[in-house]
């Protein structure tokens, strides 16, 4: 029979035990981590924030951007980045075409892209940030059908890369809104002109 220390003893019996019944309330128990990037924008509704990541995804097509840049440059636009366009590209253009342009084989260059960028907004601990993955993932699945860039060029070719962009790109913001980490207040113009004046 083996024999312990009695501060072993001691240490086992006093070490912390939680349990708990849902995501939601793992995630109230654990040390937030903030966000990587704050989120921060001017936008008060969903549906505006909605509109406004939709909006910075036309203004780069045609400018030669694979899907998975396409997807992190339009939500960083939307919500904000120390970093630049060239580098948010450089971090995700060789996720295009399903990671190298092996196509038939690879995830979708518009869900990583967007998974990345979630990855960027989201505050807390990693169990956070798989489940909304996870839940940005299985949408995305639901509406096209598959998350394999070569199940989705078989059916569309290049002709629905724009759509797998907005619906993984407005997921990651609706996600991110509902879990409080895009910040929407704002200075209203009679604030803004009294802070300049002091």
């Amino acid at each position: 029979m083996m024999k312990y220390e009695p501060a072993y003893l001691l240490a086992l019996a006093t070490w912390p035990v939680t349990v708990c019944a849902t995501n939601a309330q793992a995630d109230s128990l654990r040390i937030a981590r903030p966000a990587a990037f704050p989120a921060v924008s001017r936008h008060q509704t969903l549906d505006s924030l909605k509109a406004e990541v939709k909006l910075q995804l036309e203004q780069r097509y045609g400018q030669h951007y694979g899907c998975s840049a396409l997807s992190l440059t339009s939500i960083a636009a939307t919500l904000g980045s120390p970093l630049s366009e060239q580098q948010l590209r450089s971090i995700s253009e060789a996720f295009s075409g399903g990671i190298g342009h092996k196509f038939g084989e690879g995830t979708c260059g518009a869900l990583t892209g967007a998974i990345a960028a979630l990855g960027f907004y989201a505050s807390g601990d990693k169990e956070k940030h798989l489940r909304l993955a996870a839940e940005v993932y299985d949408e995305f699945k639901k509406q096209q059908g598959s998350i394999t860039c070569g199940d989705i060029y078989a059916r569309y070719h290049f002709s629905h890369c724009d759509g797998c962009n907005l619906c993984a790109i407005q997921k990651v913001i609706e996600v991110l809104y509902r879990e409080g980490d895009i910040h929407t207040s704002t200075i209203a113009p009679w604030q803004q002109l009294t802070e300049e004046k002091k």
